[in-house]
This record gives structure tokens, C-alpha cells and sequence, in this order.
């Protein structure tokens, strides 16, 4: 017999190593920072918006009575709540197996614990979606809450519209291309932002991957203007070795800007996937404007066992709150 070879060999022991690999971030930056609210009383949700009133300042006559007199009124939004899931079951016997590379060894629990990220997922996909609202049809279509891109548009929404004097301005919103996208448009934006406002107020930005870069960049390249002199420069520690391009924080005449990069806005609402907008799009808001109100948290259920195996729903029903839009922007890019 010629020399045994490793291919001919029988009996050879399977080699698996004990790591499970998941190159997908589990960050959900904007469900995390938003205000968690007080707990809704039923699936229709109303709070109250007003702005300050805009007068005159002339002087009034001595000796002159009252004889005009005026209130400041004030606007309901209205919002539903929608309920989201995520069932994890395994079968009988794949329940008895040992799996390598999952603590325990246990594949439903491994499931359990999946499932409690991809509904932490579709919150964060919700909150950050252009999709509206909607009433439970009975049919097809269950409640939903509705969506950033939704709420930050100076057009009214379908159902439960925002009244005309508190919707965003058109000025606050973008809708050309990555490249049309300078630095200028965006101060002219925040600019707007201020405006409402009536104050710098400290706000959050929550971008694409490529939209960031055009952010970034705003710090590398200066567009070119007829007589002025561009006086920008780039400073690199030589020490460190380092090159550094990033922009986290912009401070600017009209507030300080934090900038956050996700991977979760204006996905499809059936598969959760990707859209053209996703990378491209973003949102800058005062956080103190937007809140998370669950009337159930993400809870597991185990479903008794019926002799198939093991199952559970992982669930929440949440509602996206966003208390006032006057000074919120949005940047729609899809090209």
C-alpha cells in the first residue's frame, strides 16, 4: 500500500471553531439618545405645540385703556402607536443539539437573543423611515407610527396632519443631489433653523455614510469665490503619524451641531432594506424635541410547548414622538 494521503484519510474529526461570526453593528444611535416618554394610554397619542407670539413694540398712549386684547393658542399633534415583533422557534431536536460558538450551547436562546436586536432594529428603522402613520384596517394594514422624513415636511401629512403655522419650513429641507450638497446650502439651512427658533440651540445630526463624508469634507475642500481671499487651513500633528478626517461637531453662528452616522434611515418598510436614500439621506433635531413613548417595551413571551419544538414572540409597541418641527432639518438624497 502506497503512503496514506490527508484527502484518503477516514474517520477524520470535524474542525469547528467555537466563534460565531457577525460583522452587523447592533448601535442603534437614534432610539438610544431619544427621551424615553411616559407610557401612552391608548393607541391615539396627542400632545399640544405653540411658538411665542410675534408683536409690535410700539409705544402705548398715557392715560389710554385697554381696549385690544389677545391670547396665544395653541395646536394639537396627534400620533398613533404600532406594535412590531420578531418570533424566534427552533424545532425539537435542533432545541437538544450543542451548537460550538454560542454560549450555553443553547440555539433557542441564541435565537431569543437575536430576535431582541432585530426589534431594537425595526424601531430604530421606524423612527427613522419617510413612512406616515396609519390606522389599523382590520385587513392588511395594522397601526403605524410615523416616520422622521415624515414629520420634517412643510407639506401636510395624510392623516393627523401638523397644522400649517408648526410644520418645518421648506427652506429646512433638501432635496437635490450628494454633489449639489455645500456647505453653504447647509448654513443657509441652519440659518432658516435659527430663525424659528430664535436662539442657537445645541442640535443633532444623524447621517448617511455618504452623506457624513460630504459633511467631512466641508473641512478639506473650499469652493472657489470671486474676490475673496480663502484663509481655511489643514494642520496634521507630525508626531502622531496620523491623518485624521472626520468632523463629529460643528460649532456654527447658529448652534452646535453633533454629528452621528447610522445605517438605519429610509429603509423599505416591508423588507427593512436598503433604499437609494439610506446612505445619502439625514436629519439634524433638537433631541429635547423627540421622544420614544413605548406602551409595551421589548419583552419575551415563551409560547407553551407543544411537543414540535420551542417558540416565543419577542415584541413592543412603541410610539415616535417629535414634539415640535419648526427647527428641524432634513437632507432627502437619493443621487
Amino acid at each position: 500500500m502506497p503512503a496514506a494521503t490527508e484527502s484518503d484519510l477516514a474517520g477524520k474529526r470535524q474542525s469547528i471553531a467555537n466563534i460565531v461570526a457577525n460583522v452587523v453593528s447592533d448601535a442603534t444611535p437614534f432610539t438610544s439618545m431619544q427621551e424615553k416618554r411616559e407610557r401612552p394610554k391608548q393607541v391615539l397619542h396627542t400632545w399640544q405645540v405653540k411658538s411665542y407670539p410675534v408683536t409690535g413694540h410700539r409705544g402705548v398712549l398715557d392715560n389710554k385703556d385697554a381696549a385690544l386684547f389677545q391670547s396665544n393658542p395653541r395646536k394639537e399633534v396627534q400620533m398613533r402607536g404600532q406594535k412590531t415583533w420578531y418570533n424566534p422557534a427552533v424545532s425539537d431536536f435542533a432545541d437538544e443539539d450543542e451548537i460550538v460558538g454560542i454560549k450555553g450551547g443553547s440555539e433557542m436562546a441564541e435565537q431569543i437573543a437575536d430576535a431582541i436586536t432585530a426589534v431594537a432594529f425595526q424601531v430604530e428603522k421606524r423612527c427613522l423611515s419617510n413612512e406616515d402613520t396609519k390606522i389599523d384596517d382590520g385587513v392588511k394594514t395594522g397601526n403605524e407610527t410615523r416616520g422622521v422624513f415624515q414629520y420634517i415636511t412643510p407639506t401636510a401629512q395624510a392623516l393627523y396632519p401638523i397644522d400649517a403655522a408648526f410644520r418645518t419650513p421648506a427652506a429646512q429641507v433638501y432635496a437635490g443631489t450628494l454633489a449639489n450638497f455645500t456647505q453653504g446650502q447647509f448654513e443657509s439651512m441652519c440659518q432658516s433653523s435659527y430663525k424659528q427658533r430664535k436662539g442657537p440651540f445645541k442640535m443633532h445630526a444623524f447621517l448617511g455614510v455618504e452623506l457624513k463624508a460630504a459633511f467631512t469634507n466641508f473641512a478639506f475642500y473650499q469652493p472657489n469665490v470671486n474676490n475673496l481671499t480663502p484663509i481655511g487651513q489643514f494642520l496634521q500633528e507630525a508626531k502622531s503619524k496620523k491623518m485624521i478626517k472626520a468632523i463629529d461637531n460643528l460649532v456654527m453662528d447658529t448652534g452646535e451641531v453633533d454629528l452621528h452616522i447610522t445605517s438605519f434611515l429610509y429603509t423599505d418598510p416591508d423588507t427593512g432594506a436598503d433604499t437609494a436614500f439610506t446612505h445619502k439621506s439625514g436629519i439634524v433635531v433638537d433631541m429635547n424635541m423627540c421622544g420614544l413613548a413605548y406602551t409595551r417595551k421589548p419583552r419575551v413571551i415563551r409560547k407553551p410547548y407543544d411537543g414540535g419544538g420551542q417558540k416565543a414572540i419577542v415584541d413592543a409597541i412603541f410610539l415616535n414622538m417629535f414634539d415640535n418641527v419648526l427647527g428641524a432639518l432634513a437632507m432627502t438624497i437619493q443621487a
